[in-house]
């Protein structure tokens, strides 16, 4: 085949080279390639390829290429992207660009010839000329514009049914149909209805060409150097990498090849956390906690439903089938987000910037600032895909309770805190939790009574993990319990302890921890019943057996189901007393007290 190829090539150089007195265009030399101003709006330019010839040297695309070229060159006055649509009178021109500026240091840059190929594999393969090609370029850079007519383009393929009776020939594809016998080397066999492909092509064109060409510069910030400053806390901008390029030196951006960059630079007005996302990231709420007595249980119940599946079978004749592109289809756009230390773009560091890893932010990224460092900001796309998109940066500082020596106290038995990780702070001798890198925010709480105590992160961004401590300083802690998530731990009447939150392995985010300690239900020591001078009725004492210290609650029922808050008292000897005006019967109202704070 490749001899043909050649035989072919030969006969073509010869027939022109009998032809070489007919006029031909100015441009069928590469050193008279016409040039192309660009005048900041689109061009549109003409030629014909009638007459031209194949000179010694000149770029071939074997077994495509016919030979007959004409050229243009121009100049990138900047990085950007260039659009090319060609359109031939009566054929498809073939278009390739190179860049360089003889044909010896010629590289291929972009062709608008692509590989379609039949369903039925048995019909080949043939080649398409597009109507138009898109490519980057780099300032300066020289690129030239070969229009050829094609060979073997827009071809066509079919399948002839074979004459019964004959040997098969190679490449036969059998279709459904009636069996038929048929003799194949000197043995008799059934065969249905055969096949062969059989190939058409069209010829060699010529003629005029027009040719539409769009030039579209890259952002002004596309190179590292020319990156666009941003402020403040928290900025909202538009940002494009349409017709972007990757300098060389630049880093792959979260591991992504990439290709279409754009760069910012921010300098830190405080030192925090700061989120680089495609969506704004709102402002945490400062930390908080509640306290309430009531419990509930939730069951989730959750269905499978089998899916079956079912195979159905279905037989076609084989025909040629549909034609497919084997160019791989375009990546899917998606922006890169990564962020920087340094001045040189061949010599950044990483500023550990994370994955945001919260389903209303999937293009989000976050990283630890200090105050006064300048950061630079990229903006890639999936590689080397581009978009239009809104860019959000936040910067949050440590919250209130970042440092041990302003944790919040929290009271009751059933407790919900509130908060963010954000932007907080390893403090110096503080102990680090298993699957953290020490950024922490604090809570302390003390025990009302002893018995098992749950702690659930379920409401959190992450699934942080949770130091438990007892000590009155950061440096002089003793190790309670650790977990992440949810865990438990014993807790001793009237100690205190205090809850460290760190990040999940860097990650950080908003807190919602809690706290559950054990319903304690004081015993009744006894009621006194008196007269109660001011109704002339009756009131009961209520005496319950408590500790020093413990904070009371009372709450009374009229059926012994629902229950309502009455009064909290304080135990201050080994038995804390109510005085309720209902005075308690075998029928009602019935009382009881629990254990809801420690003083």
């Amino acid at each position: 085949m490749g001899g043909a190829k050649n035989i072919f090539r030969g006969f073509l150089l010869v027939f022109m080279g009998v032809f070489s007195a007919l006029a031909q265009p100015a441009n069928d030399t590469f050193a008279n390639r016409t040039a192309i101003v660009w005048p900041g709006t689109n061009v549109t330019f003409s030629g014909t390829l009638s007459n031209t010839t194949f000179e010694t040297g000149e770029p071939f695309l074997d077994g495509i290429s016919s030979g007959q070229t004409a050229w243009w060159t121009w100049t990138a006055p900047s990085n950007g992207i260039v659009t090319l649509s060609v359109a031939g009178t009566g054929f498809s021109p073939l278009l390739t660009v190179y860049a360089g500026t003889d044909f010896a240091n010629l590289s291929l840059v972009a062709s608008n010839n692509y590989l379609m190929c039949y369903e039925n594999t048995n019909c080949g393969c043939h080649w398409h000329e597009r109507s138009s090609t898109a490519f980057h370029v780099t300032r300066g850079q020289a690129y030239q514009f070969g229009v050829d007519s094609a060979v073997v383009t827009d071809a066509s393929w079919k399948l002839e049914q074979f004459p019964s009776g004959e040997a098969f020939p190679a490449g036969a594809v059998r279709a459904f149909g009636p069996a038929l016998p048929v003799l194949i080397n000197g043995q008799m066999s059934w065969y249905v209805n055969v096949y062969v492909p059989v190939h058409t092509t069209n010829i060699i064109g010529g003629g005029e060409i027009l040719c539409d060409f769009q030039f579209t510069p890259a952002p002004v910030n596309d190179d590292f150097e020319n990156r666009t400053g941003i402020s403040g806390v928290r900025t909202h901008l538009l940002a494009s990498n349409v017709a972007a390029d990757k300098q060389p030196g630049e880093p792959n951006h979260c591991g992504n090849i990439g290709g279409s960059s754009v760069w910012y630079s921010w300098q830190a007005p405080a030192s925090g956390r700061v989120t680089f996302s495609t969506n704004g990231v709102p402002p945490y709420l400062p930390p908080s906690w509640y306290g309430d007595y009531s419990f509930g249980l939730i069951i989730t119940l959750v269905e499978n439903n089998g899916v079956g599946a079912q195979t159905m079978w279905n037989f076609y004749a084989p025909t040629c089938g549909a034609e497919i592109d084997q160019t791989p289809p375009p990546p899917p756009f998606y922006p890169l987000l990564a962020a920087y230390t340094g001045t040189n773009v061949s010599s950044l560091v990483s500023a550990n910037a994370l994955p945001f890893l919260q389903d209303a932010y999937p293009h989000a990224i976050e990283f630890d600032v200090v105050k006064g460092q300048t950061y630079q900001l990229a903006f890639d796309g999936n590689l080397g895909t581009t978009g239009t998109i809104p860019l959000f940066q936040a910067l949050t500082t440590p919250s209130s309770n970042d440092q041990f020596k302003n944790r919040i106290r929290m009271r009751g038995i059933n407790i919900t805190a509130t908060g963010f990780n954000a932007g907080a702070t390893h403090e110096a001798g503080e102990p680090s939790v298993a699957g953290s890198i020490g950024k922490s925010v604090w809570w302390s709480w003390t025990a009302p009574a002893s018995g098992p105590v749950s702690i659930d992160l379920g409401g959190s961004e992450h699934s942080f993990p949770v130091g438990v401590f007892s000590g009155s300083s950061v440096t002089h802690l003793n190790w309670i319990a650790t977990g992440s998530g949810s865990f438990a731990f014993n807790a001793l009447q009237g100690q205190t302890y205090d809850l460290a939150v760190n990040d999940a392995s860097g990650l950080t985010g908003a807190i919602k921890l809690k706290l559950q300690a054990p319903v304690i239900q004081l015993p009744l020591e006894r009621i006194r019943v008196r007269p109660d001078k001011a109704t002339s009725g009756k009131v009961a004492l209520l005496s319950f057996s408590a500790s020093p210290r413990q904070i009371v609650l009372l709450l009374s029922s009229n059926d012994g189901s629902t229950w309502k808050n009455i009064r909290m008292a304080l135990a201050r000897q080994t038995t804390v007393d109510f005085l309720v005006r209902a005075v308690p019967t075998s029928s009602g109202p019935f009382y009881r007290a629990i254990v809801v704070d420690y003083q």
